[in-house]
């Protein structure tokens, strides 16, 4: 069995990216000007070298199977272009960090606030941060959404597997609610101070 959560989003990627070289494309059919047919020429290779890959690579993806807990998190554009070109032609997704179950302790299931820095406030992600039984750590974010029955599935197969959840503010417990898990997120982090 395989469970993953996230993934690439090259539908809307592709769509927008179009629109923006059917822009870039009229510009240099369109314009009188020299300048902004190379205006046109560099607006479409940002779009298919950066944009592009940006936008189908946005969020983070994990995928947990019988044996490896594995996990993506591109930290710049020249990572994602790679990830995005590779998945493209190979059909496959390169995996940054691929860990063994078994040398797994436990999963730490906790919260971090985001500056909303154009609302002037936090919002809040959660975190899992793996513990390993030699000692070494790491932690990313499940992307818990919309689509939590991703999320909750993975966490069960998980949880057969023998992975312990040690979920000191229950926000397992939420993902199955209908309410928004920031306002959960915002309370528990309101009670803390």
């Amino acid at each position: 069995m395989k469970y993953k959560v996230g993934k690439p989003n090259y539908k809307s990627s592709f769509i927008y990216s179009a629109l923006i070289i059917a822009w870039a494309i009229f510009l240099i059919l369109f314009s009188p000007f020299q300048a902004m047919n190379i205006c046109g020429f560099f607006l479409i290779f940002l779009i298919i070298f950066i944009y592009l890959p940006s936008m189908a690579f946005c969020k983070n993806i994990w995928e947990v199977d019988e044996h490896y807990l594995k996990y993506t998190f591109y930290d710049s554009v020249v990572e994602k272009s790679r990830a995005f070109f590779h998945s493209l032609f190979t059909r496959n997704i390169d995996y940054q960090m691929k860990i063994k179950l078994d040398k797994i302790m436990c999963i730490q299931v906790t919260y971090e606030a985001v500056p909303m820095l154009f609302y002037g406030t936090n919002g809040y992600n959660v975190i899992f941060k793996v513990l390993m039984k030699d000692g070494s750590s790491f932690s990313f974010q499940p992307i818990v959404t919309r689509k939590r029955k991703e999320v909750i599935d993975a966490i069960e197969f998980l949880k057969e597997k023998g992975i312990i959840f040690k979920d000191r503010y229950h926000i397992l417990d939420q993902l199955d609610k209908k309410e928004p898990l920031a306002y959960y997120l915002e309370k528990i982090a309101g009670d803390r101070k």
